[in-house]
């Protein structure tokens, strides 16, 4: 059976950097070095795997399926 999104808080520094909680790096195998494409909308902010984007996926493609889950999360809605 397919296991649901990992949901957790984290902060960003005075630096402007993101620590991804360790649970997310250990199931999408993110090691020291991994580059990720950093995609942005008024909304939301996608990470993506460089290397599971390269000729795969557009950047339409990840910002549908961001919102799709922000939709069915309900993330920021009150």
């Amino acid at each position: 059976m397919p296991e649901g999104p990992i949901i957790d808080v984290t902060k960003v520094s005075d630096k402007g950097q993101v620590v991804i909680p360790k649970e997310i790096r250990d199931k999408l195998q993110l090691t020291p070095g991994t580059k990720l494409i950093v995609v942005a909308t008024d909304e939301a902010i996608v990470l993506q795997r460089l290397e599971a984007v390269t000729g795969k996926m557009r950047i339409r493609d990840i910002m549908d399926i961001a919102r799709s889950l922000t939709d069915r999360l309900k993330v920021g809605k009150s």
